[in-house]
């Protein structure tokens, strides 16, 4: 009942939310802020969509072939955007979906499989953790939830830190092997690699609330928006559907034209929708290869094992 209940949670969350905020913005300004966006919109959001793709797996690339094995970056391409569709489906079985891959194929064992998607899902949290206490320096009038949210995570992330540089004894085990042996340092080289998505998931929001006229400073996008990624990947909401736009209406409602949120809602939901149908089409083509047939293998074998196998590890975007 208790998993039922956190399954359906999203769903009520995000229903309710987009509810909201289709009751109080004018549904003829939403629909005059789609017609009206810039003409080049739709290719400029999809280079973007196309960038954040790239970035994140080569950090997938890289971050896998330091912990737990070597792989080639077609592959890493083909896993990844193949995931895109599965994900879409059941995140959970996305994400399960490379242990066992990598698993049947590379020999390595489930559980270092997992730890290191563990470390991969933490250090994107990690990232918007950096940028999002900078960005509250910049718009401090942000809700005290928001800021309650970062200070736990700091809190987490302090006693994770100390943690990893005393390594006790009763965390020597296989499931904490690759985040205690990845060190201070390690997870420092997982960081970087990471930024390039980030840089390209700043692009993407920054292009697509331009061409709908909404021109929020550089610097300030630069500050602000991991403040709307973190929001985004806390799991109260499908694919951060309703908790993105309130955000961005939160932190831009100043910069749209005649202070219209409709073109923020706009603006923030067509960049989504370009995002989950290029996400969708590339599932679809990489599911067809070689490595995306291997994969709904790996997935379905997953899906069929008995309760007592270590399963997939559940994360938020």
């Amino acid at each position: 009942m208790q998993k039922r209940l956190l399954r359906v949670l999203p769903w009520v969350v995000t229903a309710g939310l987009l509810a909201w905020l289709f009751h109080r913005i004018d549904f003829a300004q939403f629909k005059a802020g789609v017609q009206g966006s810039a003409p080049w919109m739709v290719p400029v959001v999809l280079a973007s969509v196309a960038a954040v793709y790239l970035a994140d797996s080569f950090a997938i690339w890289k971050t896998f072939g330091w912990f737990l094995t070597r792989m080639s970056f077609t592959d890493v391409l083909l896993v990844r955007g193949a995931t895109y569709l599965l994900a879409a489906i059941n995140y959970n079985v996305g994400q399960g979906a490379i242990v066992y891959f990598v698993h049947k194929n590379a020999g390595t064992t489930i559980i270092r499989g997992i730890a290191t998607i563990l470390l991969v899902l933490g250090v994107n949290v990690l990232a918007l953790l950096f940028l999002t206490t900078g960005g509250i320096a910049v718009a401090p009038e942000l809700p005290r939830l928001v800021k309650y949210f970062v200070a736990l995570a700091w809190g987490g992330l302090a006693v994770y830190v100390a943690l990893v540089a005393i390594r006790p004894r009763w965390l020597d085990k296989p499931a904490f092997e690759v985040l205690l042996n990845a060190g201070l340092g390690g997870h420092a080289r997982a960081l970087l690699v990471r930024l390039p998505h980030i840089a390209a998931l700043m692009a993407f929001q920054y292009s697509a609330l331009r061409a709908f006229g909404v021109e929020v400073p550089v610097g300030y996008a630069i500050a602000t928006l991991p403040i709307a990624f973190f929001v985004a990947v806390l799991p109260i909401s499908v694919q951060g559907l309703g908790t993105t736009q309130a955000m961005m209406i939160y932190l831009f409602g100043r910069y749209a034209p005649g202070k219209q949120e409709a073109a923020i809602v706009a603006a923030s939901l067509m960049a989504q929708a370009i995002a989950f149908a290029f996400q969708a089409l590339l599932g679809v083509v990489c599911l067809r290869s070689r490595v995306g047939r291997a994969l709904q293998a790996s997935a379905q074998e997953q899906t069929a094992a008995p309760p007592a196998q270590p399963g997939s590890p559940a994360s938020a975007t």
